[in-house]
């Protein structure tokens, strides 16, 4: 008698077509997630970048802002979408004599408060001349180039000091214990990079020029990525620098790359904030 063979294991083709067609199913289903996903976090970014640019721009520029005085000429020039501004970086305090034939000043370091140290190609410097201290009719700032920083020198009492020399200075009315701050000019205005991105940007004046434009944030919506709004005592928009009182600051971010998420419309990215800021003295 033949023994039978002994039978093996195996598909047959319609087992298998449906095998390949489920897993052709899953393996969809996945594929589906995954690019949803990758979407979804590609469209986060984008969105968390607009409103970290937003955001910038809205504390920086006011920071600034609020340090002007315009009555005194603190506001140079002014528009829509750019502003150029006496921008203070430090304040200190005068801590002996100051030098009134050299034009030299001596502020103590421990009442020094600063964005960076006083730069000769950058910095004017401001102090408060008291004159007669029974009135206040007498009472000014001086404003004067600063020529020279000198480190390492000591108060009138010890303590460490920097010693600056200012241009054309008159010193005569300036005493111990005077105030004085420091500032630069510089110009922030919404600019294109030239490849269609737009960007808020700074500029300064140093050495007889202005610097090249250095981007704060960005990218922002075209043309009125940011805008400037300018009031006076009374709330009316104004076109006078020495009037304003109030400026209202609207920045508008737009992401760089077309967003797609379940829910919203394919497109980029748009976030915006305003913030009124009250200018010093005013």
């Amino acid at each position: 008698m033949t023994p039978r063979p002994a039978s093996r294991a195996g598909f047959t083709l319609i087992e298998l077509i449906i095998a390949v067609a489920m897993s052709s199913i899953v393996l969809g289903a996945v594929y589906r997630i995954l690019v949803n996903n990758q979407r979804f976090y590609r469209a986060q970014s984008q969105i968390v970048d607009v409103q970290q640019n937003v955001r910038a721009v809205a504390e920086i520029l006011p920071a600034e802002l609020r340090e002007l005085d315009a009555a005194d000429g603190d506001i140079i020039q002014m528009s829509d979408t750019a502003l150029r501004i006496k921008a203070m970086r430090s304040f200190s305090v005068i801590c002996a004599p100051p030098n009134v034939v050299s034009g030299e000043i001596t502020v103590r370091n421990s009442l020094t408060y600063s964005y960076r140290s006083v730069d000769p190609a950058r910095d004017n410097v401001l102090v408060f001349a008291d004159g007669d201290v029974q009135s206040t009719a007498d009472d000014q700032w001086l404003d004067a180039p600063a020529s020279g920083v000198t480190t390492g020198v000591i108060c009138t009492d010890g303590a460490a000091a920097t010693r600056l020399t200012l241009t054309g200075a008159n010193l005569a009315n300036v005493t111990d214990g005077s105030p004085v701050r420091t500032y630069e000019l510089v110009n922030y205005r919404l600019y294109d990079d030239g490849t269609g991105t737009w960007w808020v940007g700074v500029q300064s004046f140093s050495s007889g020029a202005w610097s090249a434009t250095s981007p704060v944030a960005g990218p922002f919506r075209p043309n009125d990525g940011i805008t400037f709004t300018y009031y006076d005592t009374t709330g009316t928009v104004t076109a006078v620098p020495a009037d304003v009182a109030q400026i209202q600051l609207t920045v508008r971010g737009r992401s760089t790359q077309p967003i797609q998420v379940q829910g919203r419309s394919p497109g980029q990215y748009q976030d915006s904030l305003t913030v009124f800021v009250a200018l010093r003295n005013n």
